[in-house]
Protein backbone atom coordinates (compact mmCIF):
# COMPACT_ATOMS: atom_id res chain seq x y z
CA UNK A 1 0.00 0.00 0.00
CA UNK A 2 1.36 3.42 -0.86
CA UNK A 3 1.56 6.36 1.71
CA UNK A 4 2.61 9.40 -0.44
CA UNK A 5 5.87 10.84 0.19
CA UNK A 6 6.59 13.00 3.47
CA UNK A 7 7.34 15.56 1.15
CA UNK A 8 3.84 15.86 0.27
CA UNK A 9 2.82 17.29 3.57
CA UNK A 10 5.56 20.11 2.98
CA UNK A 11 7.10 20.20 6.66
CA UNK A 12 10.55 20.26 7.35
CA UNK A 13 12.87 16.67 8.08
CA UNK A 14 11.65 16.21 11.19
CA UNK A 15 8.05 16.47 10.94
CA UNK A 16 8.53 14.35 8.00
CA UNK A 17 8.99 11.65 10.38
CA UNK A 18 6.33 12.12 11.60
CA UNK A 19 4.35 12.54 9.05
CA UNK A 20 5.78 9.09 8.27
CA UNK A 21 4.91 7.33 11.45
CA UNK A 22 1.38 8.59 11.35
CA UNK A 23 0.69 6.94 7.56
CA UNK A 24 2.05 3.68 8.26
CA UNK A 25 1.11 3.61 12.36
CA UNK A 26 -2.68 4.10 10.90
CA UNK A 27 -2.29 1.75 7.65
CA UNK A 28 -0.52 -1.24 10.29
CA UNK A 29 -3.33 -0.81 12.84
CA UNK A 30 -0.61 -2.29 15.31
CA UNK A 31 2.14 -1.03 17.33
CA UNK A 32 5.29 -0.71 15.65
CA UNK A 33 9.13 -0.33 16.81
CA UNK A 34 10.91 2.78 14.46
CA UNK A 35 13.23 0.07 12.56
CA UNK A 36 9.48 -1.54 11.39
CA UNK A 37 7.73 1.73 10.70
CA UNK A 38 10.66 3.24 8.24
CA UNK A 39 10.69 -0.53 6.37
CA UNK A 40 7.21 -0.67 6.10
CA UNK A 41 7.53 3.17 4.89
CA UNK A 42 10.25 2.33 2.10
CA UNK A 43 8.13 -0.97 0.93
CA UNK A 44 5.53 1.42 0.25
CA UNK A 45 7.96 4.16 -1.26
CA UNK A 46 6.74 6.63 1.31
CA UNK A 47 10.41 8.16 1.86
CA UNK A 48 11.34 11.05 0.31
CA UNK A 49 14.55 11.05 -1.00
CA UNK A 50 15.51 14.19 1.21
CA UNK A 51 15.83 11.59 4.05
CA UNK A 52 18.75 9.49 4.71
CA UNK A 53 21.22 8.00 6.78
CA UNK A 54 22.57 5.05 8.56
CA UNK A 55 20.40 5.53 11.99
CA UNK A 56 16.92 6.75 10.50
CA UNK A 57 15.58 4.67 12.90
CA UNK A 58 17.02 6.45 15.96
CA UNK A 59 16.06 9.84 14.42
CA UNK A 60 12.45 8.79 13.97
CA UNK A 61 12.19 7.50 17.62
CA UNK A 62 13.54 10.64 19.36
CA UNK A 63 11.18 12.64 17.56
CA UNK A 64 8.05 10.56 18.58
CA UNK A 65 9.47 10.62 21.98
CA UNK A 66 9.64 14.52 21.88
CA UNK A 67 6.15 14.64 20.38
CA UNK A 68 4.98 12.80 23.51
CA UNK A 69 7.04 14.22 26.01
CA UNK A 70 5.84 17.93 24.75
CA UNK A 71 2.48 17.67 23.77
CA UNK A 72 1.79 14.13 26.14
CA UNK A 73 -2.08 13.84 26.00
CA UNK A 74 -2.48 15.93 23.00
CA UNK A 75 0.13 13.81 21.30
CA UNK A 76 -0.96 12.41 18.19
CA UNK A 77 1.28 8.77 19.61
CA UNK A 78 1.58 7.20 22.18
CA UNK A 79 4.04 4.48 23.69
CA UNK A 80 2.67 0.88 24.00
CA UNK A 81 6.00 -0.41 25.18
CA UNK A 82 9.52 0.12 25.46
CA UNK A 83 10.19 1.19 21.51
CA UNK A 84 7.02 0.27 20.16
CA UNK A 85 4.46 3.63 19.62
CA UNK A 86 0.84 3.86 18.56
CA UNK A 87 -1.62 6.14 17.08
CA UNK A 88 -3.60 8.20 20.01
CA UNK A 89 -7.11 7.87 17.46
CA UNK A 90 -7.15 4.31 17.82
CA UNK A 91 -7.31 4.37 21.56
CA UNK A 92 -11.45 4.30 21.35
CA UNK A 93 -11.53 1.84 18.40
CA UNK A 94 -12.70 -1.43 19.91
CA UNK A 95 -12.00 -3.14 17.03
CA UNK A 96 -8.30 -2.98 17.83
CA UNK A 97 -6.75 -5.68 20.77
CA UNK A 98 -7.04 -3.99 23.90
CA UNK A 99 -3.61 -4.52 25.14
CA UNK A 100 -2.65 -2.53 21.57
CA UNK A 101 -4.65 0.55 23.59
CA UNK A 102 -2.46 0.65 27.07
CA UNK A 103 -0.55 3.74 27.13
CA UNK A 104 2.65 3.54 28.81
CA UNK A 105 2.74 6.76 31.14
CA UNK A 106 5.88 9.03 29.54
CA UNK A 107 6.26 9.50 33.33
CA UNK A 108 3.55 8.55 36.43
CA UNK A 109 1.76 11.17 36.93
CA UNK A 110 1.02 12.30 41.10
CA UNK A 111 -1.34 14.86 41.59
CA UNK A 112 -1.01 17.53 44.62
CA UNK A 113 -3.38 16.30 47.04
CA UNK A 114 -3.75 19.95 48.79
CA UNK A 115 -2.63 22.98 46.75
CA UNK A 116 -3.39 25.83 48.08
CA UNK A 117 -6.62 27.31 49.47
CA UNK A 118 -10.04 25.36 48.86
CA UNK A 119 -13.72 26.24 48.63
CA UNK A 120 -15.06 25.98 52.23
CA UNK A 121 -18.78 27.29 53.82
CA UNK A 122 -19.15 28.38 57.07
CA UNK A 123 -20.58 25.51 59.43
CA UNK A 124 -23.38 27.87 60.85
CA UNK A 125 -24.30 28.73 57.08
CA UNK A 126 -24.68 25.13 56.52
CA UNK A 127 -26.46 24.10 59.37
CA UNK A 128 -29.80 25.94 57.95
CA UNK A 129 -30.11 23.93 54.69
CA UNK A 130 -28.43 20.39 55.86
CA UNK A 131 -28.26 17.36 57.77
CA UNK A 132 -25.18 15.75 58.87
CA UNK A 133 -24.50 12.27 57.06
CA UNK A 134 -28.11 13.10 54.50
CA UNK A 135 -28.07 13.61 51.17
CA UNK A 136 -28.14 16.99 50.44
CA UNK A 137 -29.98 18.07 46.62
CA UNK A 138 -27.30 20.02 44.77
CA UNK A 139 -29.76 23.12 44.47
CA UNK A 140 -29.88 23.93 47.72
CA UNK A 141 -26.05 23.87 47.77
CA UNK A 142 -25.63 25.97 44.73
CA UNK A 143 -27.94 28.63 46.22
CA UNK A 144 -25.73 29.51 49.21
CA UNK A 145 -22.31 29.37 46.86
CA UNK A 146 -24.50 32.16 44.41
CA UNK A 147 -25.26 33.91 47.71
CA UNK A 148 -21.38 34.31 48.00
CA UNK A 149 -21.86 32.51 51.24
CA UNK A 150 -18.69 30.58 50.55
CA UNK A 151 -14.77 31.52 50.84
CA UNK A 152 -11.42 30.07 49.55
CA UNK A 153 -8.86 29.12 52.29
CA UNK A 154 -5.87 26.44 53.18
CA UNK A 155 -7.50 23.59 54.48
CA UNK A 156 -3.91 22.86 56.24
CA UNK A 157 -5.44 25.72 58.68
CA UNK A 158 -8.13 23.13 60.36
CA UNK A 159 -10.44 26.41 60.72
CA UNK A 160 -13.24 24.53 62.81
CA UNK A 161 -15.86 27.00 61.91
CA UNK A 162 -14.96 25.59 57.91
CA UNK A 163 -16.37 22.93 56.18
CA UNK A 164 -14.78 22.45 52.96
CA UNK A 165 -15.87 21.45 50.11
CA UNK A 166 -14.53 18.06 48.18
CA UNK A 167 -15.58 16.33 44.97
CA UNK A 168 -15.75 12.70 45.80
CA UNK A 169 -15.75 11.03 42.29
CA UNK A 170 -17.59 7.35 41.93
CA UNK A 171 -16.24 5.51 38.58
CA UNK A 172 -19.20 3.31 37.55
CA UNK A 173 -19.55 0.61 34.69
CA UNK A 174 -23.08 -0.71 34.68
CA UNK A 175 -24.06 -2.27 38.26
CA UNK A 176 -20.08 -2.04 39.28
CA UNK A 177 -17.87 0.53 41.29
CA UNK A 178 -14.30 1.00 41.35
CA UNK A 179 -12.50 0.77 44.85
CA UNK A 180 -9.01 0.66 45.56
CA UNK A 181 -6.87 0.25 49.63
CA UNK A 182 -6.07 3.61 50.33
CA UNK A 183 -2.51 3.70 51.45
CA UNK A 184 -0.11 6.50 53.30
CA UNK A 185 0.12 8.73 50.36
CA UNK A 186 -3.62 9.46 50.51
CA UNK A 187 -4.36 9.02 53.77
CA UNK A 188 -3.16 9.01 57.30
CA UNK A 189 -6.19 9.25 59.64
CA UNK A 190 -6.36 6.00 61.31
CA UNK A 191 -10.24 5.56 60.15
CA UNK A 192 -9.05 5.67 56.86
CA UNK A 193 -6.05 3.86 56.29
CA UNK A 194 -6.09 0.73 54.89
CA UNK A 195 -9.97 0.77 54.35
CA UNK A 196 -11.66 0.48 50.49
CA UNK A 197 -12.74 3.41 48.84
CA UNK A 198 -15.14 4.06 46.53
CA UNK A 199 -14.26 7.53 45.30
CA UNK A 200 -11.71 9.55 44.20
CA UNK A 201 -11.58 12.75 46.17
CA UNK A 202 -10.01 16.65 45.50
CA UNK A 203 -10.52 19.63 47.33
CA UNK A 204 -12.02 22.64 44.83
CA UNK A 205 -9.49 25.29 43.96
CA UNK A 206 -10.14 28.56 42.96
CA UNK A 207 -8.83 28.11 39.47
CA UNK A 208 -11.15 25.33 38.91
CA UNK A 209 -13.75 27.85 38.33
CA UNK A 210 -13.47 29.07 34.49
CA UNK A 211 -16.04 30.79 32.36
CA UNK A 212 -17.28 26.75 31.05
CA UNK A 213 -18.26 25.33 34.99
CA UNK A 214 -19.16 28.94 36.60
CA UNK A 215 -22.59 27.41 37.43
CA UNK A 216 -21.42 24.16 39.24
CA UNK A 217 -17.91 26.04 40.63
CA UNK A 218 -15.62 23.92 39.14
CA UNK A 219 -16.65 21.51 41.67
CA UNK A 220 -17.19 18.51 38.99
CA UNK A 221 -14.17 19.43 37.18
CA UNK A 222 -11.84 19.31 39.89
CA UNK A 223 -13.25 15.65 40.94
CA UNK A 224 -12.77 14.55 37.10
CA UNK A 225 -9.59 16.46 36.51
CA UNK A 226 -7.93 14.51 39.17
CA UNK A 227 -9.84 11.00 38.57
CA UNK A 228 -8.17 11.35 35.43
CA UNK A 229 -4.91 11.83 36.96
CA UNK A 230 -4.88 8.65 39.30
CA UNK A 231 -6.18 6.46 36.52
CA UNK A 232 -4.08 7.75 33.92
CA UNK A 233 -7.19 8.00 31.62
CA UNK A 234 -6.05 9.20 28.10
CA UNK A 235 -7.49 11.94 26.39
CA UNK A 236 -9.14 11.41 23.04
CA UNK A 237 -8.35 13.77 19.98
CA UNK A 238 -10.88 15.93 19.24
CA UNK A 239 -11.22 14.02 16.03
CA UNK A 240 -12.35 11.04 17.96
CA UNK A 241 -15.97 9.36 16.68
CA UNK A 242 -15.99 8.09 20.44
CA UNK A 243 -18.75 9.50 22.79
CA UNK A 244 -17.25 11.59 25.44
CA UNK A 245 -16.65 10.84 28.80
CA UNK A 246 -20.02 11.35 30.75
CA UNK A 247 -20.02 12.47 34.66
CA UNK A 248 -23.04 14.04 36.81
CA UNK A 249 -23.33 15.44 40.31
CA UNK A 250 -25.86 13.53 42.03
CA UNK A 251 -26.06 15.35 45.56
CA UNK A 252 -23.58 15.95 48.59
CA UNK A 253 -23.56 14.85 51.95
CA UNK A 254 -21.87 16.68 55.19
CA UNK A 255 -19.93 14.73 56.79
CA UNK A 256 -18.48 14.97 60.30
CA UNK A 257 -15.66 12.93 61.91
CA UNK A 258 -14.94 12.55 65.66
CA UNK A 259 -11.57 14.93 65.42
CA UNK A 260 -13.94 17.65 64.69
CA UNK A 261 -12.66 17.79 60.85
CA UNK A 262 -15.96 18.69 58.45
CA UNK A 263 -15.95 17.54 54.72
CA UNK A 264 -18.54 18.48 52.09
CA UNK A 265 -18.59 15.89 49.57
CA UNK A 266 -19.77 16.35 46.05
CA UNK A 267 -20.95 12.82 45.28
CA UNK A 268 -20.07 12.52 41.31
CA UNK A 269 -21.13 10.20 39.42
CA UNK A 270 -18.50 9.25 36.58
CA UNK A 271 -19.19 6.70 33.96
CA UNK A 272 -16.22 4.76 32.95
CA UNK A 273 -16.01 4.25 28.75
CA UNK A 274 -16.10 0.36 27.56
CA UNK A 275 -12.53 1.32 25.77
CA UNK A 276 -10.82 1.87 29.01
CA UNK A 277 -10.19 -0.78 31.70
CA UNK A 278 -8.55 0.87 34.46
CA UNK A 279 -8.32 -2.56 36.57
CA UNK A 280 -5.23 -3.82 34.06
CA UNK A 281 -3.36 -0.80 34.16
CA UNK A 282 -0.25 -0.56 35.61
CA UNK A 283 -0.98 2.20 38.39
CA UNK A 284 -0.05 3.42 41.74
CA UNK A 285 -3.26 2.26 43.68
CA UNK A 286 -3.72 -0.64 45.82
CA UNK A 287 -6.19 -3.22 45.20
CA UNK A 288 -7.85 -1.98 42.10
CA UNK A 289 -10.74 -4.00 41.50
CA UNK A 290 -14.73 -3.72 40.30
CA UNK A 291 -17.53 -4.65 43.26
CA UNK A 292 -20.76 -4.72 42.54
CA UNK A 293 -22.62 -2.25 44.65
CA UNK A 294 -25.76 -4.28 45.17
CA UNK A 295 -23.66 -6.85 46.86
CA UNK A 296 -21.76 -5.63 49.55
CA UNK A 297 -21.23 -7.62 52.87
CA UNK A 298 -19.02 -5.95 54.65
CA UNK A 299 -19.18 -2.55 55.09
CA UNK A 300 -16.76 -2.44 57.86
CA UNK A 301 -14.20 -3.19 54.97
CA UNK A 302 -14.64 0.27 53.60
CA UNK A 303 -13.80 3.84 54.28
CA UNK A 304 -16.09 6.16 56.21
CA UNK A 305 -17.11 7.98 53.45
CA UNK A 306 -17.82 5.13 51.32
CA UNK A 307 -19.40 3.24 53.96
CA UNK A 308 -21.87 6.39 53.97
CA UNK A 309 -22.26 6.81 50.67
CA UNK A 310 -22.72 3.25 49.46
CA UNK A 311 -25.36 3.11 52.51
CA UNK A 312 -27.30 6.03 50.67
CA UNK A 313 -26.98 3.83 47.27
CA UNK A 314 -28.96 0.87 49.15
CA UNK A 315 -31.08 3.00 50.53
CA UNK A 316 -29.83 1.96 54.14
CA UNK A 317 -30.67 3.51 57.31
CA UNK A 318 -26.97 5.00 58.41
CA UNK A 319 -28.27 6.38 62.02
CA UNK A 320 -29.98 9.13 63.50
CA UNK A 321 -29.60 12.62 61.32
CA UNK A 322 -28.34 14.99 63.87
CA UNK A 323 -30.43 18.30 63.61
CA UNK A 324 -28.52 21.42 63.69
CA UNK A 325 -29.88 24.71 63.41
CA UNK A 326 -33.74 26.17 64.78
CA UNK A 327 -34.53 26.56 61.10
CA UNK A 328 -33.38 22.67 59.98
CA UNK A 329 -37.06 21.75 59.62
CA UNK A 330 -37.89 24.33 57.39
CA UNK A 331 -35.28 24.28 55.49
CA UNK A 332 -35.18 20.54 55.40
CA UNK A 333 -39.09 20.45 53.88
CA UNK A 334 -38.04 22.80 51.28
CA UNK A 335 -34.42 21.57 50.04
CA UNK A 336 -33.45 18.70 51.11
CA UNK A 337 -34.04 15.70 48.43
CA UNK A 338 -32.17 12.45 48.60
CA UNK A 339 -31.15 12.58 44.96
CA UNK A 340 -29.63 9.35 43.89
CA UNK A 341 -32.51 9.17 40.78
CA UNK A 342 -31.57 12.63 40.04
CA UNK A 343 -29.06 12.09 37.29
CA UNK A 344 -28.85 15.68 35.97
CA UNK A 345 -25.93 15.67 34.06
CA UNK A 346 -23.32 18.77 34.31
Amino acid sequence: MAYGTADDAGGDCLDAYLDIATKVLRSERRPLSPKAILASAYRAGGVPSSLYGRTQHKTLQARISEDIVLQRDYSTFFRTAPGRFFLREFLADESIPERYRRPVPTRRRFRELVRGPALALDKGTLERVAHVNSPIDSQAIFRLLRANTFRYEDPRQKNPESVFCRSFVCVQRDRSLLSYRLGRYREDRDTFMSKRSIGFTAFVHEDECTLFNYRTFGIVDAGVRATRIDLDVPELPASSSQQPIRSRLSHFVWLSQPSGANDLLAIVHFDCPTWFEPAKRRLALNDLRWIDYEHVNDLDDFDPWSRIVLTHRHGRNVGQSQRLGPSEAHHRRRERVVSEGSNRDI
